[in-house]
């Protein structure tokens, strides 16, 4: 493995003698990435998402139309989907070294 630094703006590019091996490391990289966006994405899909529904439900002056209950329903699905799946990447990736 080589290590490639720059002293301009102090970036260290790592690359391994076979090409194979640099795709694997900065995959790891880009996951780890992926896995704090999703987890950041989904905090307000879900939050909007319950806020929604329990307007909903508790009659805050949300109106009860069956899209708009669809539609809250859908971003507490997908913002709860984000959640777990940016926390399974982050997991895997921590426990797996």
């Amino acid at each position: 493995m080589s290590k490639k630094t720059s002293k301009d703006d102090n970036t260290v590019i790592i690359s391994d003698k076979y090409i194979s091996e640099s795709g694997v490391q900065s995959g790891k990289v880009i996951g780890e990435h992926i896995a704090l966006g999703s987890f950041i994405a989904g905090i307000p899909f879900f939050i909007i998402g319950l806020i929604a529904l329990f307007g909903i439900l508790l009659n805050f002056g949300f109106p009860k139309h069956t899209a708009f209950t669809i539609l809250a329903t859908l971003f507490t699905v997908i913002g709860f989907l984000l959640i777990i799946g940016g926390y399974n990447i982050y997991r895997t990736k921590h426990t797996n070294k």
